[in-house]
């Protein structure tokens, strides 16, 4: 439902948390890239969910699929206008432990921590990545159910990016 949003003209930055498609389909993958690098911005960062299974399944075919104008963060990270943006691949759970940079502006995954607008299923190993390093963002979708809403916790403040539920009731 990605081409029912409505993206200000004036947006400099756009992050997808993933589940942009529903399925495997190469193309329907691919158009929502094409729609995605069309929306108006100056950086467009695209996190995989585990609706996105290409990532999963066929990742060097899935990266091929990503036009330019959209940067891919998979455990990795990037420096924009001195804005530090760091992605690890929660789809939607981590699972080994893993460390992220001492100083995070936006830590974005797909998934939720533990105990933070999650319905009772984040990622306990997320949270101890979040508790030590103290992002000051961690922007995540996957529970539609909480989507749309913000939480201020231990100096990081959490984002449920997540449209789905909205978008399927006309919001």
């Amino acid at each position: 439902m990605h081409s029912r949003l409505v993206i200000p003209s004036q947006a400099d930055i756009l992050i997808c948390a993933g589940d942009g498609i529903n399925g495997i389909e190469k193309q329907e993958l691919s158009d929502f890239f094409n729609w995605y690098a069309a929306q108006p911005a100056l950086l467009r960062i695209f996190v995989a969910g585990n609706h996105e299974l290409l990532f999963d399944l066929y990742p060097d075919e899935a990266r091929l699929l990503i036009p330019r104008g959209i940067r891919l963060l998979e455990n990795s990270g990037i420096k924009y206008d001195d804005i530090s943006f760091y992605s690890l691949a929660a789809r939607p759970w981590l699972h080994q432990a893993v460390e992220i940079p001492s100083e995070v502006d936006f830590l974005i995954t797909h998934g939720p921590a533990k105990g933070v607008l999650d319905e009772g299923t984040g990622c306990a190993l997320l949270q101890k990545v979040i508790s030590k390093h103290k992002p000051l963002n961690h922007v995540f979708g996957h529970i539609h159910a909480c989507g749309n809403q913000m939480e201020t916790s231990s100096n990081t403040t959490y984002y449920n990016v997540s449209r789905h539920e909205t978008l399927q009731n006309g919001i």
